[in-house]
């Protein structure tokens, strides 16, 4: 299991790569670009910490990010949004450790 140290970190470097982080009631979703054609995507449940950390290729990056606006971010409907700012992801890290 991925630690909770190497997400955030994670988090904090697709804050300034493309890509987006997403963050739910339930848990925060990032994917974002390491490199050409190289991708990150990093999930973290809020209730048991649970992290989950992949490197994937551009095609992979593109079905998960699809998944995840298809399938599950309607169950959330009005109830998420995108951190864009040091701010907001600061206030990320703390609900993540506390």
């Amino acid at each position: 299991m991925t630690s909770l140290e190497e997400a955030i970190k994670g988090l904090k470097e697709a804050l300034n790569k493309p890509g987006v982080i997403i963050q739910t009631p339930d848990y925060v979703y990032a994917i974002y670009e390491l490199g050409p054609g190289r991708w990150r995507q990093i999930s973290v449940t809020f209730a048991d910490k649970e992290v989950d950390i992949s490197d994937v290729d551009l095609r992979r990056a593109i079905l998960y990010l699809i998944e995840e606006v298809s399938k599950s971010l309607p169950n959330y409907h009005g109830k998420w949004r995108v951190i864009l700012s040091e701010a907001e992801l600061s206030e990320l890290e703390e609900k993540l450790k506390g």
